[in-house]
């Protein structure tokens, strides 16, 4: 449900367009989608990348390393 983000961004003022959702398990990215911001799954939780992938994740990071790479790819600065 989409309800914890849509929460946030009416509490700060963030448009969905300016939010990423980064998370390691499927719920969390279907969440994200639910509430129509972008998502990068992250391959060292709990669900594995495939499974992350399968349930639509925009992006998908196997390092810490490559994830400020990645918001840059989402947002067009990269």
């Amino acid at each position: 449900h989409p309800s914890m983000i849509l929460r946030a961004l009416a509490e700060t003022g963030v448009a969905a367009d300016h939010t990423v959702m980064i998370g390691d398990t499927s719920f969390d990215m279907e969440m994200g989608k639910a509430a129509g911001v972008r998502t990068i799954g992250v391959g060292w939780g709990y669900h594995p990348p495939e499974e992350l992938a399968a349930v639509g994740a925009d992006l998908i990071v196997n390092t810490y390393a490559d994830l400020l790479p990645a918001l840059d790819r989402l947002w067009g600065q990269g």
